[in-house]
């Protein structure tokens, strides 16, 4: 209804006679597209073949422009032997969206300053119309706005020059290479990181045998009761043994969160999940003479996989008790956050220098008490339940680390 409105009100004949090589040129560019898909992300899509499209849809006449765009989605659907549903209704997406930006900043004859300005906005309520359709119609992930937005300014461009400066007209197209070379850095890069996460985990796991039996071995050792150098040396070993466990244990977690494996969510008690941690820490802690203290300031429930949010409050929980002195406590305090509920982890350390701030939650940046995985795994974890977590620290009065996820459902009822 809305593309017959605009056809009516803009009419169908063409500006210029050239401009109808536009719509094979619109169904060639769409269909190239779609056999050639581009992403600027490891999961982020650029639809290229919104630039044909925009381009036909600001040069052709109304009554062409929107019904052509939508036809050559339409035919990339097929092309791209998509459910029938799908390419119809990406098509009438693109009908809708084509419409209005037709009837806001379809290009004549002459070009000014007014006439930019109308065909900017045009693009720009494209975009806006054609991927809020997909986000709240379909509750399809929002596309990449920054690579759909540079695709409808370089159609504008084209559009623009095709009038002013046909020779130069084609220079825009110069961002499709760009994001070609872009999707092939991110491809090699996932391969990358997909070799990094099978490296740790087959490390982690090769290790692990071996490791049990050396422990193993230990302690018959110690139950043998020898004295002197040779007692001192097998307990040191353990203690080795023992960090070296922690440490493939930490690898596991890092390379199960990075995975990206559905979540194992329910209704999660943080007052529940804290002491659970405190329980499971209570011997390291009084052993480094450290006290755990919980405090629920208000009650909170999340949908979570219980598993990993322990896991990353555990590794909170087991700097904390590293970095704080002899005889000062650690609190875990569950409150009530800006988003929702919020676990903080507070020691009492010497705090956290300045410069390591910025990159204090990347893998691999070790402090000297740790191996550098702890704060990683507990960032990824919330990151993937959609929460934040952050630092406040001083030096000489410690810091607190507070994870805030959103809320769960019936998070209110008891």
């Amino acid at each position: 209804m809305l593309a017959g409105v605009v056809a009516a009100h803009g009419g169908f004949v063409a500006a210029q006679p050239w401009r109808w090589l536009l719509v094979p040129a619109c169904i060639a560019g769409v269909l190239l597209a779609e056999k050639y898909p581009l992403k600027v992300g490891p999961e982020q899509r650029v639809d290229v073949g919104a630039l044909p499209c925009l381009v036909a849809v600001l040069l052709l006449p109304p009554g062409v422009g929107p019904a052509t765009a939508a036809l050559s989605v339409l035919a990339g659907s097929v092309l791209a032997r998509r459910w029938l549903g799908d390419g119809i209704f990406n098509a009438g997406s693109v009908l809708v969206a084509s419409s209005v930006a037709a009837l806001v900043g379809a290009i004549g004859n002459d070009v000014d300053t007014a006439q930019d300005v109308r065909a900017a906005a045009a693009a720009f309520l494209y975009v806006v119309v054609n991927l809020s359709l997909a986000v709240l119609l379909k509750k399809a992930a929002p596309a990449s706005w920054a690579g759909s937005l540079t695709l409808a300014a370089s159609a504008v461009s084209i559009a623009i020059l095709s009038i002013e400066a046909p020779l130069a007209a084609a220079l825009p197209l110069v961002v499709v290479p760009l994001i070609y070379r872009m999707n092939r850095a991110n491809e090699e890069l996932a391969r990358v990181l997909a070799a990094q996460r099978r490296f740790l985990t087959d490390v982690s796991h090769q290790v692990a045998t071996p490791l049990a039996t050396i422990m193993t071995n230990l302690s018959i050792m110690q139950r043998a009761k020898r004295g002197g150098a040779a007692s001192v040396a097998i307990e040191d070993s353990v203690a080795e043994a023992e960090r070296m466990k922690r440490m493939l244990a930490r690898l596991r977690a890092l390379a199960h969160a990075d995975e990206d494996v559905p979540l194992r969510k329910e209704l999660v008690d943080l007052a529940e999940l804290t002491a659970d941690v405190i329980r499971v820490y209570a011997s390291q802690a009084g052993t480094s003479g450290v006290g755990l203290v919980t405090e629920v300031v208000a009650p909170g429930r999340v949908s979570a996989d219980k598993d990993l949010l322990r896991e990353a409050v555990a590794n909170l929980v087991d700097n904390a008790v590293r970095a704080s002195p002899r005889g000062a406590d650690v609190k875990l305090r569950v409150a009530r956050g800006a988003t929702g509920p919020s676990i903080d982890v507070i020691d009492s350390g010497p705090g956290i220098e300045e410069h390591r701030l910025p990159r204090l939650f990347e893998r691999f940046q070790r402090s000297d008490s740790g191996s550098g995985l702890g704060l990683a795994i507990a960032r990824r974890v919330v990151e993937r339940h959609g929460g934040t977590i952050r630092v406040h620290t001083a030096r000489g009065a410690g810091s607190t680390f507070t994870i805030e996820l959103p809320e769960g459902p019936n998070a209110q009822s008891h």
